[in-house]
């Protein structure tokens, strides 16, 4: 057939992957929040800011997880600019800066302008780009797996953003640059051993546990309070690195399905920060 062809288009847990013809990526992933916020029918009443900040972090770790780079941040917000979207937008605009993204080019969105509304409701979409593969299922055999962060969720916690519990935007772009680090994954709802689980399957690979276990490894992290790092060992002090009093705690190792390691994967071997 003569003329532009489309791109190929794939899912991955809850990214949407357009692959370009020289095998970049595009990555999209987005989150939506209904009832939370500061409007007087909000099933939960908290800040529109804290709502919209939470929205957003979601769809930014999964790009930010997969090795992609967000480039632009949709807030479709269905509340009247003034008041409301106000401080929304401007949310959105601090986390675009976390990113080191011009917000007046990496933000965009609208406000619901024609009729009144009586309870918060927005969407957000995060588009990331990635020259050459993305990191997913790139974990190894032998590689540490961290959980970084801990377990947060509403009404069980109070979330406000900056809560030294859990790793900030910037902190995770950190993260994704370290020396060592091959794989990062998002913890939702199902608690850190499921994704775990869902980290080592990708690659073909088993966890075994490790650690102190202290931290709680089935409840909920809500939105994204806890980052999963895989990572070889000889680098798993770095993560130490990123900020004094952020918890870090090895959970896991990586292990073959079928336990017969190379020369080159007992060199890839256990060491762990202290």
């Amino acid at each position: 057939m003569n003329g532009p062809q489309p791109w190929p288009v794939r899912k991955f847990r809850d990214l949407t992957i357009i692959q370009s013809p020289d095998k970049s990526n595009i990555v999209i992933a987005c989150d939506s929040v209904g009832g939370i916020g500061s409007k007087p029918q909000d099933t939960v009443q908290t800040p529109a800011r804290t709502a919209t900040h939470f929205g957003a972090r979601v769809p930014i770790l999964e790009v930010l997880a997969c090795g992609a780079l967000p480039t632009v941040i949709v807030n479709t917000l269905g509340v009247e600019r003034d008041p409301s979207a106000v401080e929304m937008i401007d949310e959105v605009r601090s986390l675009a800066v976390e990113l080191g993204l011009d917000p007046d080019v990496a933000v965009t969105g609208s406000t619901e302008d024609n009729v009144p509304t009586v309870a918060t409701g927005f969407g957000v979409t995060v588009i990331g780009t990635r020259d050459g593969e993305l990191s997913i299922g790139t974990t190894l055999p032998y590689d540490e797996i961290y959980s970084v962060g801990v377990p947060l969720s509403a009404p069980a916690h109070i979330l406000v953003p900056g809560d030294p519990r859990m790793p900030s935007i910037a902190e995770a772009l950190l993260l994704a640059r370290l020396d060592g680090v091959h794989e990062i994954l998002p913890v939702g709802s199902r608690g850190i051993d499921y994704e775990i689980s869902e980290l080592v399957s990708s690659a073909g690979l088993a966890a075994t546990p490790a650690g102190p276990n202290t931290i709680d490894r089935v409840s909920t992290a809500g939105p994204s309070t806890v980052l999963l790092v895989s990572i070889s060992p000889a680098h798993a002090a770095s993560l130490l690195t990123i900020r004094p009093d952020l918890p870090v705690e090895l959970v896991a190792r990586a292990v073959q399905t079928n336990p017969q390691p190379s020369t080159n994967e007992r060199q890839h071997h256990e060491h762990q920060p202290s």
